[in-house]
């Protein structure tokens, strides 16, 4: 039973962060990014909400792992945690490259732009 949850619990993850290796992976087209990010949000408040679920993927983790069900949920764990780190990476490359050519100025905010 325990096997069942944490293979549901890696692949719902997977499916909604959209994790797959990165060997693999073809990057998204212009405009393209993740689609449970909001059109609006700049890099700093992607970087630190990622940040937050990946504190959250981590703790989960190493409490799954402190219970010692087994090797191959261990490293089935360990795939995971390493996908996210990569997927999150990829996702704040795009929103900081989204964002760097949205905006008319990099170093002063736009008065018209609130977002810039």
């Amino acid at each position: 039973m325990a096997h069942e949850i944490i293979k549901l619990y890696v692949s719902l993850l997977s499916e909604f962060f959209v994790f797959s290796d990165m060997a693999v992976t073809t990057p998204p087209g212009e405009g393209g990014s993740a689609p449970f990010l909001p059109e609006d949000s700049n890099s700093l408040t992607t970087a630190h909400y990622l940040m937050k679920v990946l504190t959250e993927i981590q703790d989960n983790v190493n409490e799954i792992n402190s219970m010692e069900i087994s090797g191959e949920m261990s490293s089935s764990l360990k795939g995971l945690l390493e996908s996210a780190k990569w997927g999150f990476e990829d996702m704040l490359t795009h929103a900081w490259v989204r964002g760097k050519f949205n905006c008319t100025t990099v170093s002063f905010p736009s008065p018209s732009d609130p977002h810039c």
